[in-house]
């Protein structure tokens, strides 16, 4: 229990005295209580809200309501409900039926029991007849993700005669359902009312010093704080109800956003911010505060450290420009930097020269309008560090150093002093520069369209598996989807792609030839010795050194476990339960876990999902493995790179593969026994793969059979993993892909047992020889999910 020891507590009958009667009016208190009527108020005066699809107000209204009508995902709730009861967070359909939280199918039948007890007014917080109401599933902010958030966040701000005196943060949790309430099990942060920064944290009145799947509470800083503050302060001036609370949250698409008002809010914000709430409230009692604005400078003055803004001369608040100056063209995968004329005198809409406008279309930097009669271009450029989209035309420009005539049109809040000095020499021509962010935007589309593995399953597997099911001296002949991205223009944009030295500059061109190298591949499929050929260059060769230490390792490891009994075997719906319970603990409550059939692996990941084969069995001992294997490897590491500064992060590094495998070995032999069979997985693939190379499919199965001792299901599956690429099957030839895992394990180990911090590894989907210039990219952020095992210290050896 959270004990404050300082005076000036808030408690519930001195909140009602001093508070609620003297200055909530009964009329101000029944409008705060009607969610539709404040939120039908508020946003006809420009408070952003959520977007209600639907009201029931009575019986007759829902027996005849069509649910058809309601999108895939809304929000039920009662208009006076009260500690969050009585909400449905529905997600989606599954043969028409609603999913609460998109798990739990919600039938019509209980939809409309549940809405005649909000009218009943079950959830009521005056017990009186209610209305239901549908509304927008509003999807948090990325400024979140950092929480790991069961559902939407949301930000409680108490203000007091226009002042916001305390706010806090409330996550919801697995354990509150998805809602955000503390006492239902939500997690409640403090916030420092004039830096908008996180302080304390509380949960079930139990303070927590870090989040559930480990993660900091202190110093993560809200976005849109101040534009919060003076809503809030707003919110209270035009309700006129004198003790206030306002919960807002923040959405990926609207920003900031309100849910609701309250005219009774609890106290549990004092416990989360270690602050006692009446102190603060008797402070600003009987202030003059005439204006929102005042009233959130008071509450930064009073309730924190505020840094002082400086303060500009009015004319300065808008960009400075001289006569000369430069603009940059944002390109395709490049920026154009161009001297041009200031000139909104001489002309009304910008000019370009006619050789520049040829220039740029070769750049994709500008397009020329359709239909109309004079030649005009749409671009977009920055000028004096803003954003500009227009349409410029092409004419002759009056200097001839300059390339481009910027018009008055375009020139709409700058500010234009003749005697700044240029930013370009007149004598300045026109240059290329990297457009990183266009790079990096360009290489992760080409990424997600040449996913190999799609391109390298056989369109006839099923067909050619059961022949040789049949016939162990049969050779698979396989065929290949055709690639659905043209690959000759994707090798062109990769070509015409530019990076500059920095160290983002030098991942991505690294990460651009790797591409190249794929579009190789998939090019080559069918012809053994070309397909055996661009792989080699993707993934490399069983070299006789890796070879020996295989061999090495293979010699070294007499003895393996046994099978464990059958009864102790989980089926995919069981071994599911446990994936989903350590997603859950990790805060990857957007994941899901799902059983299907038509998988080749026991468990693969996808985009937000985890499949398991429908028939497979799996042991304890596996299912751990796995959770080594996938969450805690490749998800956390791809969660992680999806809030760094670049795509790549997330999409992968150039031979990122290398060092994801090794550490999910690496990782999986933690869990697993020490003589447990799927240890020699890695470096048996190498022996296979150099076997491969040589020799036919019929031959390679049996040697993995006979010589590897793969089991017979496992040696034809392996076969085929080894010989997809290729047509003809009884050529020799190999997909080497399979060698990273060994290589891979090779060097993480060397890593770790060297002192390396493996926590290093998990700001994304990095490659180990690449570490030191990730870490340079600016921006990059240290990776706020790791594994329970690397919450110490890190240096973890194998």
């Amino acid at each position: 229990m959270v004990r404050l020891l300082n005076h000036g507590i808030l408690g519930l009958n001195a909140r009602n005295l001093l508070y609620l009667r003297p200055f909530n009016p009964q009329r101000a208190v029944a409008f705060a209580d009607s969610k539709l009527k404040t939120k039908a108020f508020l946003s006809a005066r420009g408070i952003p809200i959520a977007r209600v699809f639907a009201r029931i107000e009575n019986r007759w209204q829902l027996k005849a309501f069509n649910f058809d009508l309601l999108p895939e995902e809304c929000v039920l709730k009662p208009n006076f409900g009260y500690g969050g009861e009585g909400i449905l967070i529905l997600k989606g359909r599954k043969d028409g039926v609603f999913l609460e939280e998109g798990r739990v199918e919600v039938p019509e039948e209980r939809l409309r029991e549940h809405i005649e007890n909000i009218l009943e007014g079950q959830y009521s917080v005056n017990g009186r007849p209610d209305i239901a109401f549908f509304e927008q599933i509003l999807v948090p902010h990325e400024g979140f993700t950092q929480f790991r958030p069961a559902g939407l966040p949301d930000i409680r701000i108490v203000v007091f005669n226009l002042v916001p005196v305390m706010a806090m943060l409330r996550i919801p949790t697995a354990e509150s359902r998805g809602k955000a309430n503390v006492h239902q099990g939500g997690i409640g942060i403090g916030i420092d009312i004039a830096k908008g920064v996180t302080t304390h944290a509380v949960q079930r009145d139990k303070a927590i010093t870090e989040l559930p799947h480990g993660g900091p509470v202190r110093g993560i800083p809200i976005p849109h704080w101040e534009e919060m503050l003076l809503l809030a302060s707003r919110i209270q001036a035009v309700t006129n109800i004198g003790y206030l609370a306002v919960d807002f949250t923040l959405d990926r698409t609207q920003g900031v956003t309100l849910l609701e008002v309250n005219a009774r809010a609890g106290l549990m914000l004092q416990i989360a911010n270690l602050s006692p709430l009446r102190r603060r409230l008797e402070r600003v009692k009987g202030l003059k505060i005439g204006t929102p604005e005042k009233g959130v400078r008071v509450a930064q003055d009073l309730f924190g450290h505020k840094v002082k803004k400086p303060v500009r001369e009015p004319e300065l608040d808008r960009p400075r420009l001289g006569v000369h100056e430069a603009i940059t063209v944002l390109c395709r995968g490049a920026s154009v930097e161009i001297p041009a004329l200031i000139a909104p005198a001489f002309t009304e809409q910008s000019v370009f020269a006619q050789d520049l406008i040829g220039e740029l279309q070769g750049l994709g930097g500008v397009t020329e309008e359709e239909g109309g009669e004079d030649r005009r271009f749409h671009v977009k450029f920055t000028l004096g560090g803003r954003k500009v989209q227009t349409l410029v035309h092409v004419g002759t420009v009056p200097e001839g150093k300059a390339r481009a005539v910027i018009g008055r049109r375009d020139l709409a809040g700058f500010y234009i002093d003749p005697a700044k000095e240029p930013t370009v020499p007149t004598s300045a021509g026109t240059r290329v520069k990297a457009n990183l962010q266009a790079t990096d935007r360009i290489l992760a589309d080409i990424d997600e369209e040449l996913l190999l593995l799609k391109y390298l399953k056989p369109i006839n597997l099923a067909e050619e598996r059961a022949r040789v099911e049949d016939d162990d001296d049969a050779q698979p002949f396989f065929l290949y989807p055709e690639a659905a991205l043209d690959l000759n223009a994707a090798e062109d944009k990769l070509l015409r792609l530019q990076s500059d030295e920095s160290p983002l500059g030098e991942l991505l061109n690294k990460k651009r030839k790797e591409l190249l190298l794929r579009i190789d591949l998939l090019r080559a499929r069918g012809n053994s010795a070309r397909f055996t050929a661009a792989s080699r260059a993707l993934f490399g060769a069983p070299r006789a050194d890796l070879m020996g230490d295989a061999q090495q390792y293979l010699l070294s490891r007499v003895a393996c476990d046994l099978p464990p009994p059958k009864k102790v075997m989980l089926t995919a719906d069981e071994a599911a339960a446990t994936f989903e319970s350590e997603l859950s603990a990790y805060g990857l409550h957007d994941w899901r876990v799902l059983v299907r059939s038509a998988l080749v692996a026991d468990c693969t990941v996808g985009w937000k999902r985890l499949y398991l084969r429908q028939g497979a069995l799996f042991s304890p001992e596996h299912v751990a493995s796995l959770v080594a294997h996938e969450i805690e490897t490749h998800i956390l590491t791809s969660e992680n790179g999806s809030q760094q500064p670049s795509t790549l992060f997330r999409r992968g590094f150039a031979n990122y593969l290398e060092t994801q495998e090794g550490l999910a070995v690496f990782n999986q032999n933690r869990v697993l026994s020490p003589y447990h069979e799927k240890r020699n997985g890695p470096a048996r693939s190498v022996l296979a793969v150099a076997y491969a190379l040589e020799h036919s499919f019929v031959d390679l199965r049996r040697y993995l059979q006979e010589e590897l001792g793969y089991r017979s299901a496992k040696a034809l599956t392996k076969a085929i993993e080894l010989k997809r690429g290729l047509h003809d099957t009884s050529e020799p030839g190999s997909f080497t892909k399979s060698l990273v895992y060994f290589r891979g394990w090779r060097a993480v180990e060397r890593f770790a047992g060297q002192g390396g911090d493996l926590r290093r590894l998990y700001i994304g989907k990095i490659a180990l020889e690449d570490l030191e210039l990730a870490e340079k990219v600016p921006g990059v952020k240290k990776p706020a999910i790791i594994p329970n095992f690397l919450r110490g210290e890190g240096k973890v050896t194998g």
